[in-house]
């Protein structure tokens, strides 16, 4: 499992390191303590430490990256829960139900700013691209919030999901090769590694969330997906073989993109990551959910 991973290891400590001596003021510290110590799966950070070293870097030089594409999307955790009223992520409190709105808001902000000034030690291009990608994620979680309010159809869906998620897996990917390399291909691929590995992830977490909330009928969608657009065009098992289908195309597009990189420890982890983030979240669910067969189609 990843949490074994030296990489893991690293952000998790350098990430525990940015709490303890950042000289804030003490609610935001208290905000930081809670939700850093949620965890997750540090899979934006990682894609950096193991696309940089795999590209001739070392941790040294992308921790600063790494833990800004973490603490940007860690920001942009705190102020979905306040537009979704969630209560909880990751087994534990939100932020603004543990403490209070305000606070969420105010940190998240903390969290952005921070994150950019991790990467001003990298120069002008890459500040701007992360800059860009702040914005992106901005316009893909409005397309979100209002897909059910407004006209959302398939194409909708894509350009939201390439915004919200896949844009900062690939800005990760692509740019931990660009601060240890001048290998423009080598950034290419990566992005497109991330970029791909983004829309299959979240494919898969709007898939396993409709089935979820298709079997309880008492619960309401909140965002408009694709699972939901297919099903009402073709049907419930149509719709669930397209959705399945895309997964494995872009699962399989972002395997491809490592065919340029010499086999390594670091291309192996990020191949690994892939099925980590893909056919491993179905079966998870499967193994909860056994009658949902339907899904069994993607791991054979």
């Amino acid at each position: 499992m990843i949490e074994g991973w030296e990489e893991y290891e690293v952000i998790n400590d350098a990430l525990n390191g940015l709490v303890e001596t950042s000289k804030t003021h003490p609610k935001i510290k208290k905000a930081l303590k809670h939700i850093i110590s949620a965890g997750g799966k540090r899979t934006r950070p990682l894609i950096v430490l193991l696309s940089g070293k795999m590209c001739g870097g070392g941790y040294s030089r992308l921790l600063n990256l790494a833990m800004a594409v973490e603490l940007i999307h860690t920001a942009s955790l705190a102020h979905d829960d306040v537009i979704d009223k969630g209560t909880m992520r990751r087994n534990v409190k939100t932020l603004h139900v543990e403490y209070d709105l305000p606070l969420a808001i105010l940190a998240g902000d903390w969290l952005i700013s921070k994150s950019v000034e991790l990467t001003s030690v990298y120069g002008e291009e890459v500040i701007k691209e992360f800059a860009n990608v702040g914005k992106i994620m901005s316009e893909g979680e409005l397309l979100d919030v209002y897909s059910t309010k407004e006209y959302f159809d398939e194409e909708s869906y894509f350009r939201c999901i390439e915004n919200k998620t896949a844009a900062l897996f690939a800005y990760a990917a692509k740019n931990a090769c660009k601060v240890v390399s001048k290998d423009r291909k080598a950034a290419k691929m990566l992005f497109d590694y991330g970029k791909n590995l983004g829309i299959a992830y979240q494919l898969v977490d709007d898939l396993i969330e409709y089935l979820e909330i298709y079997d309880d009928k008492r619960s309401e969608f909140e965002s408009r997906t694709l699972p939901m657009i297919y099903e009402e065009k073709y049907g419930f098992e149509e719709a669930m073989a397209r959705v399945i289908s895309l997964i494995r195309k872009h699962a399989n597009n972002s395997e491809n993109a490592l065919g340029y990189f010499d086999d390594s420890e670091e291309k192996e982890k990020l191949r690994y990551l892939i099925d980590f983030m893909t056919a491993s979240q179905i079966k998870s669910y499967l193994e909860k959910n056994k009658e949902e067969n339907i899904l069994k189609a993607y791991l054979e």
